[in-house]
């Protein structure tokens, strides 16, 4: 996974306006704050030039993961969204991983307290005709989600574990309101954010809200009873700057994440969910799946065909069907 195109060479006009050397010392304190108070992240963006090192450093990590997620919302829905909320936007990457998956969006509306974050992501926003008319808000979510407006798409992107605990619930609710079809929240795969997004699907259950991913039912979940987590992982391929900020030598990283999808109409889902890296070995191979009976492992070997072949080329994350 890497990011389109067109993004690339707005976020390279960005990073131009700085040395590498300024960069790189600008994330190297961002780093040694992330390690000691993490929540403090977004109030420590005070410079341009800490700015534009976080977001060089981070938005091929999550529009890859944001993308993942979104191919999960089944196509038939494409058509239907023409609208969409970015709550908790930061420079906008979810919004430009949406409009690379729903051609027919043409509202966008992004909020983000930070107004100089917002500006720059307005900035690199400014070329690309689809973003032309977006909605773009500097305000607080519990303040810009007052209007009474509803959006097809409403999405919260590494965002939705950051909100105050005392505040989640009614942030939650707000977004609900405003979903026309479908809700997307996307975390860091971390069993803090996990249990931030649990939380959060229980509420949606009882409001009869329909899941769509990751889970493939609306019982209890087997990874909270097994004091365990669900996330995933999305590999992202490294720019060079990508490499000289992190001081790392791979041409690659593993972004993990977890998320939840819901929609407001019911959808089919698949029977189960790959929900570890498949065990292959000689011959056979076992695959760690959540399904309606919570979680299972299936161990197919060459005598099973097609299913075993089926099973050989998916992955972590992937939905399973148990037919050839």
């Amino acid at each position: 996974m890497s990011i389109p195109d067109h993004l690339s060479q707005a976020l390279a006009e960005e990073v131009a306006k700085f040395s590498q050397s300024q960069l790189q010392k600008a994330y190297a304190e961002l780093t040694d704050l992330y390690r000691t108070n993490r929540k403090q992240i977004n109030n420590s963006l005070n410079s341009a030039e800490k700015r534009i090192a976080y977001i060089a450093a981070r938005m091929p990590a999550t529009y890859g993961a944001i993308s993942r997620v979104l191919e999960e919302i089944h196509e038939d829905l494409q058509d239907r969204v023409t609208s969409m909320l970015d709550v908790g936007a930061g420079p906008g990457t979810a919004t430009w991983a949406v409009a690379e998956h729903f051609p027919k969006v043409s509202q966008f509306t992004l909020i983000e307290r930070e107004s100089e974050m917002l500006s720059l992501g307005k900035r690199m926003a400014y070329n690309n005709p689809r973003f032309k008319s977006a909605h773009w808000i500097s305000e607080s979510v519990e303040v810009a989600l007052k209007t009474p407006d509803k959006y097809d798409l409403v999405i919260a992107s590494y965002s939705f574990n950051e909100f105050p605990k005392s505040s989640k619930l009614k942030i939650l609710q707000s977004l609900w309101e405003k979903t026309n079809h479908s809700l997307v929240l996307i975390d860091p795969g971390s069993k803090e954010a996990f249990s931030s997004l649990h939380e959060a699907r229980s509420w949606l259950i009882e409001q009869k809200a329909h899941i769509v991913a990751p889970c493939t039912h609306q019982k209890e979940c087997p990874a909270v009873t097994q004091q365990d987590w669900c996330h995933f992982s999305e590999r992202i391929q490294r720019s060079t700057l990508h490499r000289f900020l992190k001081e790392g030598e791979r041409g690659y990283e593993d972004e993990k994440f977890s998320y939840l999808i819901v929609s407001k109409e019911k959808n089919l889902v698949s029977s189960a969910r790959i929900v570890r890296n498949p065990e292959i070995k000689s011959g056979h191979l076992k695959l760690h799946l959540c399904n309606e009976n919570g979680f299972e492992q299936k161990i197919y070997s060459k005598k099973d065909g097609n299913l075993y072949k089926k099973a050989k080329k998916s992955a972590w994350g992937d939905p399973w069907e148990p037919t050839p």
